[in-house]
């Protein structure tokens, strides 16, 4: 019998090799984005585990004797309680657990018309019943949009007669933060469509963006989850999160801003889902639209084009990275256009403003509030160079190397300073949704009523101790979340998206310029990965402990009673037996 191959065998072979070329090729895709998430999520086990552990033990609040100028305290808890709080909660959501069947049968549509309902609902009633003035940057940028709407750029000028301009050394508001003409642009069309009169149009447009914002979240969680049980779970604890709405009367571009990131993530992972790339438009639209409300959301885009990157390479869909390009000029470039639009408009010329640099030197600089929060070095240092970013990022260098150098030198210095930035932050549960409108005026009398019982009355005293019970489980059960995703091999770039944007705005505002309302806009993200955790742990079957507890019970079943020494037991009986 022959030993060379047919000619069948022969055409064979080919194929084999060309199958087996595939699946390597396949396997090595999965791999790198296996890598990639895995790496995320254990970065983010590690960061949060320690917040949560860190949110027993202690609690940051702002400090009632300098309540106005935002001075931080680091408060110890007592943990025996907070410890007892989390087991009492723990065994009712068991108890109710037993009588959950019904969520098969829950219309998901209706929860998600009433969570947004909800929001919105006490959004207005506080909103209205507060009527918060604004001031300093907000104030800045409702002068300007308020006059622009009219016709009037005078405040882009230098020397200009704006609002707090000596703290600016005559220089216009606009050469050092150019990048906030983004939200004075949003502004100005409000004010065009609704008057000038008054900031409440865009508090009520922040409340319907929370609402919105919302809803975005449930319907993530149904996206990367799958199951109704997480989504109500989700929702319920949506309800629950009732800091961004308090967070409603600050006319700035945060909630703006992160409602169309949140609704930009749900078309991207939509688009993961589907290769459907069609739905990448109104995510393009919608992230444009965020980084110019609020700048700061160039974090979603970094996370954005990391995540396309490793789809091209996982799926070989290039125009995913054509996506990842365009988005990239897209968002850096309307905010460009628009920062010459308005300089065109006032016929002046602005500067490039405040950069990164000097920003990275005051996050890594001491702060009256706390380690990292705002000490204008970065401001100062651009003003007394007369605008000149060389120079002043020249001197931002050196002072950022000496930093550097002295926390080399002195370890423990470097960590009680950035563990004290992080927990000021992050573990502040109020994050300012509460200060932003107590410490500004009001159009109507808050010493009475819905403000009073806030700011000062027992109501304000209960979110206090309800803001610090519901951050430390949702920190506790979102470590757990990112733990159970890795465990059950759930993680991937459609789940993993939201939690990269965490790590992003954790390492971004652990170096750079730091505050706890900052923070504000991420701790929505947490929740998906908080219910999925809740659900897991209440529907996880415990055999191991079931049987010891099983063992643990027939014990006394084989010892007569007043017998416990069980050696003298075996002896009687045994003599019994004889």
């Amino acid at each position: 019998m022959s030993n060379n191959p047919t000619n069948q065998e022969k055409n064979k072979e080919p194929k084999q090799k060309a199958q087996t070329t595939v699946k390597t090729a396949v396997a090595k895709h999965c791999l790198t984005e296996s890598i990639a998430v895995n790496i995320i999520c254990g970065l983010l086990f590690l960061v949060f585990g320690y917040i949560a552990i860190m949110s027993i033990f202690q609690t940051c609040v702002i400090d009632p004797a300098n309540y106005s100028s935002e001075v931080i305290l680091f408060q110890d808890d007592l943990f025996v309680i907070n410890i007892f709080c989390l087991v009492i909660f723990t065994a009712l959501l068991f108890k109710i657990n037993k009588h959950t069947a019904f969520f098969a049968k829950v219309n998901m549509k209706f929860m998600e018309a009433g969570l947004f309902a909800f929001s919105a609902i006490i959004g207005l009633v506080w909103i209205f019943s507060v009527q918060s003035i604004p001031a300093a940057d907000s104030y800045n940028i409702y002068e300007t949009a308020s006059q622009t709407a009219q016709g009037n750029y005078a405040f882009l000028h230098n020397g200009s007669d704006f609002y707090n301009k000596d703290f600016y050394s005559g220089f216009s508001y606009y050469n050092c933060y150019p990048f906030q003409l983004g939200f004075v642009l949003i502004s100005e069309i409000v004010y065009r469509i609704f008057g000038t009169d008054s900031t409440m149009p865009l508090q009520v447009i922040n409340v319907l963006c929370v609402a919105a914002a919302y809803l975005g979240i449930a319907k993530i969680t149904k996206q990367i989850f799958g199951r109704n049980k997480i989504e109500f779970i989700v929702i319920l604890a949506l309800a629950g999160c009732i800091q961004p709405v308090l967070f409603c009367t600050f006319v700035y571009g945060n909630i703006i801003g992160m409602c169309c990131a949140i609704w930009a993530s749900h078309f991207l992972i939509k688009y993961f889902q589907t290769n459907k790339y069609l739905v990448l438009i109104p995510c393009g639209v919608l992230l444009v639209v965020s980084a110019l409300a609020k700048y700061n959301n160039l974090i979603y885009l970094v996370a954005f084009v990391i995540m396309l990157i490793i789809h091209t390479v996982k799926a070989k869909k290039w125009q995913s990275i054509a996506f990842a390009l365009a988005l990239c000029i897209a968002v850096v470039g309307t905010s460009n256009l628009v920062i010459k639009s308005y300089a065109s408009r006032a016929n002046t010329e602005l500067k490039g403003g405040v950069s990164q640099v000097l920003y990275l030197d005051m996050g890594l600089n001491e702060s009256y509030m706390a380690p990292g929060w705002y000490n204008n070095i970065a401001l100062s240092l651009y003003t007394s160079n007369n605008c000149d970013i060389d120079a002043a990022e020249s001197q931002a260098w050196s002072d950022i190397n000496s930093r550097l150098n002295k926390m080399k030198n002195d370890s423990e210095y470097a960590i009680n300073f950035f563990g004290n930035k992080i927990l000021s932050q992050w573990n502040e549960p109020s994050y300012e949704s509460i200060w932003v409108s107590k410490v500004k005026g009001h159009d109507v009398d808050v010493q009475e009523g819905l403000g009073k019982a806030v700011y000062d009355g027992s109501t304000g005293q209960f979110l206090e101790l309800y803001f610090n019970f519901y951050m430390m489980a949702v920190f506790i059960l979102f470590t757990l979340g990112i733990y159970f995703m890795f465990l059950y091999k759930k993680t991937n770039i459609s789940t993993v998206l939201l939690p990269l944007v965490l790590l992003g705005g954790f390492g971004y505002h652990l170096l750079f310029e730091g505050k706890s309302q900052y923070i504000l806009t991420y701790i929505v993200l947490l929740l998906p990965y908080a219910s999925y955790a809740l659900c897991t742990i209440l529907e996880s079957e415990y055999t191991g402990i079931k049987k010891v507890v099983n063992s643990l019970k027939e014990i006394p079943d084989k010892q007569p009673k007043g017998f416990k020494d069980t050696k003298l037991y075996g002896k009687i009986f045994k003599r019994k037996s004889k």
